[in-house]
């Protein structure tokens, strides 16, 4: 039986003899995805006229095995060649067939690449063919034999060699559809592309046509739209509008670059209705084809089109965190460290994290993603995890917004999904952590005695007369003994035990005004550190205010701080001020 040269798009069901990318579009039809029309010059056109200027899958293996300096005059005079056909016949095919399709003859197509073995599960050779867009009907020719000539090319060649178990040698099925009049187009992922988070479509549009976005000339704006279990967008994750100053256009006089009204320039070029249909669509087609896909969509004046769907080959999907999705805080840093730290101050607070208190929770059974750090550098200052504290919190069954109160009192947008360990490992959790507050109480008052004792020990004076040696073993020393007797980890966990303590039963003694009494109680108490610096500050502005020159100095207009020594000699507040910075 003679296999076809001509298909309707629609009846390209056999991916070996219309490609990957025609019985993609197939398949999306028969799921009731709005496709543009179309129809597939199939590979056995390609077979039938490439074959007879002598270049077939043999004669292509052979060349793929030539030295790499041989193969590309080779391959120009390949495709010299099948540049030089004449497909008179096989257009007579084609223009009855797009005939049916459309009887305009001002018309505009698209003719598209359909390799062989392309937008395959295991090989997509996504980016090896060239696209051809609104074209007339005179200009389909040249364009098919550009598609058949772009199987003969390096690229080609190095992403076939690269692949294993290697696929038969590449044969080009074409597509040709309607070039539809996009007012905006895009890509859209139905998973996250960096993290592989099955919960969250990736979405990028430009106004008018997509080519200049495909092609890496225009900046799109970005989406990441959160779905439900079933597959419902639920809202807007990330959004950031990019300027856009020109758009691709399709006109009667074919693609026209267009300048953007002012206004338009730096507006969404989707709406969140649009955006949300965009991103059920991706999930319906992934249920459909059952793996992640990647969508090329657009939208013209009557509704939503999908060009293109091809799997995700590049990602495995995924519902752990990562560092991308997560929020960040700088609120227990901002006092801590309000300059920028040093690079090993920096490294030392990262080390320490991991080390005293990601491990801490991995110990009490917490499960935290490989992709997720609890401390990160932006700009040169230290955020830390709020998502992640969150989850470990959620995970032991605490109360997590107690803790999102002491990391900067904002609720997290949004909140994961957390599953709590199980009764037995909460209760191994609550003894380890209980032990290791026991641990604290016993030895904190020589471990912050030895730390004092360090501290007037390793003055700058002293530093500065080690010797490079003698500074390397001397770290090593406080390393080993941090490593024996560091105790951040059961001093937090006692204050997290505290509050949650407090959240549970001081509501039901107290009333719902027990945090305003909680905290009333605890003022005067004399015994945080943070708490005495705050009341000695207080003191020295009433000192200030007692003595005139100091009081006119803090608020006389050519007050210059760095002079408060030389302005301010003599006076009480400047030897207590002196003395509380000691």
């Amino acid at each position: 039986m003679q296999r076809p040269v001509v298909l309707p798009l629609f009846e390209c069901v056999d991916a070996r003899l219309a490609g990957g990318k025609a019985a993609g579009l197939a398949k999306l039809a028969a799921a009731g995805v709005p496709v543009p029309p179309g129809i597939c010059l199939t590979s056995t056109a390609y077979e039938d006229y490439v074959g007879s200027v002598c270049l077939g899958a043999y004669v292509w293996e052979q060349i793929s095995t030539r030295p790499e300096e041989e193969r590309p005059a080779v391959l120009e005079e390949c495709r010299r060649r099948i540049r030089a056909l004449t497909l008179s016949e096989l257009a007579r095919h084609w223009e009855a067939s797009l005939q049916l399709l459309c009887t305009r003859p001002e018309a505009r197509w698209a003719v598209r690449s359909s390799a062989i073995g392309e937008d395959a599960d295991t090989a997509s050779f996504a980016g090896l063919y060239r696209s051809h867009l609104g074209l007339t009907s005179d200009e389909i020719e040249p364009a098919v034999l550009d598609l058949w000539a772009s199987v003969w090319s390096e690229p080609v060649i190095q992403y076939w060699l690269r692949q294993r178990p290697r696929p038969a040698a590449p044969a080009m099925a074409v597509v040709i559809q309607s070039t539809m009049r996009a007012r905006a187009a895009g890509v859209c992922y139905s998973i996250h592309p960096v993290t592989g988070r099955s919960t969250q479509v990736t979405v990028n549009a430009v106004l008018g046509l997509a080519i200049p976005l495909v092609e890496g000339r225009a900046v799109p704006d970005h989406y990441v739209v959160e779905v439900g279990a079933g597959g419902d967008p639920s809202c807007v994750r990330r959004r950031v509008v990019a300027e856009k100053p020109q758009r691709l256009m399709m006109t009667e006089q074919g693609l026209h670059q267009e300048s953007v009204a002012t206004e338009a320039v730096c507006a969404a070029a989707l709406s969140d209705a649009e955006l949300f249909e965009v991103a059920g669509l991706a999930k319906r087609i992934e249920r459909a084809f059952g793996h992640p896909i990647d969508m090329e969509w657009l939208y013209d004046e009557a509704q939503l089109w999908v060009v293109q769907a091809r799997p995700v080959t590049a990602v495995r999907p995924s519902n752990d965190l990562h560092d991308d999705e997560c929020e960040w805080t700088r609120a227990n840093f901002k006092e801590t460290l309000p300059d920028l730290p040093s690079p090993l101050g920096l490294s030392f607070l990262q080390r320490f994290m991991k080390i005293y208190i990601m491990n801490w929770y991995r110990q009490l059974g917490c499960r935290i993603p490989p992709g997720v750090s609890a401390v990160r550098v932006w700009q040169g200052r230290p955020y830390l995890n709020a998502t992640l504290f969150y989850s470990l919190i959620a995970q032991l069954g605490g109360e997590p917004s107690l803790n999102q109160e002491q990391m900067g009192g904002l609720e997290l947008k949004f909140p994961p999904a957390v599953a709590p360990l199980s009764w037995p490992l909460r209760a191994r959790a609550g003894w380890l952590m209980w032990r290791e507050m026991r641990r604290c109480e016993r030895e904190g008052p020589a471990y912050f005695a030895e730390m004092k004792r360090q501290a007037l020990a390793y003055r700058a004076e002293a530093v500065s007369r080690l010797g490079f040696d003698e500074v390397q073993q001397h770290l090593d020393r406080l390393g080993a003994w941090l490593d024996q007797h560091e105790m951040t980890f059961g001093i937090v966990a006692g204050v997290g035990q505290c509050l949650q303590a407090f959240h549970r039963f001081l509501p039901v003694w107290l009333g719902p005004d027990w945090r305003a009494l909680f905290n009333a109680a605890l003022q005067g108490q004399g015994t945080v550190i943070s708490a005495q610096q705050i009341v000695r500050v207080a003191e020295l502005a009433e000192q200030a205010g007692r003595e005139t020159l100091v009081h006119h100095w803090f608020e006389s207009a050519s007050w210059v701080p760095s002079s408060y020594r030389h302005a301010l000699a003599g006076t009480q507040f400047l030897q207590d001020f002196e003395r509380f910075l000691e």
